[in-house]
């Protein structure tokens, strides 16, 4: 009778483990598809560890943007995307005839559905094209510059 209990326990146990490393694989799938940027490119910036590879990740809201009000979101996270705490970022648009608009500042989007250390900035595009977005990421004493190239459609 000992060995049948036995039996049951490690049948039952194998099974809740597969469960639970499943349910955790779903879970970590769509948090990194829900998470994963529109645009992103590399910086390079001072750590503990000395000078270190991160990511600025960009999305714009709606993800294809049209001229009138749209809102960017901006994150900077290690090349294995954990987020990375930055002071401010800064938005610069410069629209298709190459003039720039007034830097933007992003605000700390404290989560609401919003990637973990992000910053916001309500914009508005004037006309259809080719924009330019400059992302200043803002640590310490150190600012990077990322530059994005986006296609605006018209209204």
């Amino acid at each position: 009778m000992g060995r049948r209990i036995s039996r049951r326990v490690w049948t039952v146990a194998i099974v809740l483990g597969l469960l639970v490393i499943f349910a955790v694989g779903i879970v970590w799938w769509g948090l990194a598809a829900s998470n994963k940027p529109q645009y992103q490119q590399q910086i390079t910036m001072p750590s503990q560890a000395g000078v270190q590879n991160y990511f600025v990740n960009l999305w714009l809201d709606p993800s294809s943007p049209q001229v009138g009000d749209n809102q960017l979101t901006a994150q900077v996270t290690s090349t294995i995307g954990t987020p990375t705490q930055i002071d401010r970022i800064v938005f610069t648009l410069t629209g298709p005839d190459g003039t720039a608009k007034a830097p933007v500042n992003g605000i700390l989007a404290n989560g609401n559905g919003h990637p973990s250390e992000s910053f916001l900035a309500p914009v508005s595009f004037d006309a259809p094209g080719t924009w330019t977005i400059s992302v200043e990421t803002h640590s310490g004493d150190l600012t990077r510059m990322s530059t994005f190239t986006i296609s605006v459609n018209g209204a």
